[in-house]
């Protein structure tokens, strides 16, 4: 008896229950190339995987509110990044920078966060390149006579 068709059918089962973990982690729905700053008062968190969301309502400049949801990541990758998970709450207000989402939708992926209570948070590319500019800040200012 030939068991490689039942082989071939079992390999191929298993291919097509994976593909959408490898299609969940594309960033083609944001525009990277882009910073989007918002003012406003965070009205929910989830703490849900695969994904943490913060939803920002926003003051339009006719009155209404306008909800921006902002897409992180895990909450496990949050905890390991030291995320301030308790400093954060619902009614807190701050600003928040993200990569806006491609569509023009409101919402997009975390870049960093700060609240009027104090609160800063960034994502690991972010602090970096913060990293990366206070160090050449600090270079020129020492630079200068």
């Amino acid at each position: 008896m030939n068991k490689l068709p039942s082989l071939a059918a079992a390999a191929l089962l298993l291919a097509q229950a994976a593909a959408p973990a490898f299609a969940h982690h594309s960033f083609a729905m944001f525009d990277q190339t882009k910073k989007v700053t918002i003012e406003g008062k965070i009205s929910d968190i989830e703490w849900t995987n695969p994904h943490v969301w913060i939803h920002v309502d926003v003051a339009k400049d006719d009155g209404s509110v306008e909800t921006w949801g902002i897409e992180m990541t895990s909450r496990v990758h949050l905890t390991r990044q030291h995320f301030p998970i308790n400093d954060l709450a619902v009614g807190d207000a701050g600003v928040f920078v993200m990569s806006p989402y491609a569509n023009g939708d409101p919402g997009g992926r975390f870049w960093t966060l700060e609240t009027e209570k104090g609160v800063v948070f960034r994502d690991p590319s972010a602090q970096r390149q913060f990293e990366s500019q206070q160090a050449a800040a600090q270079d020129q200012a020492a630079a200068t006579p």
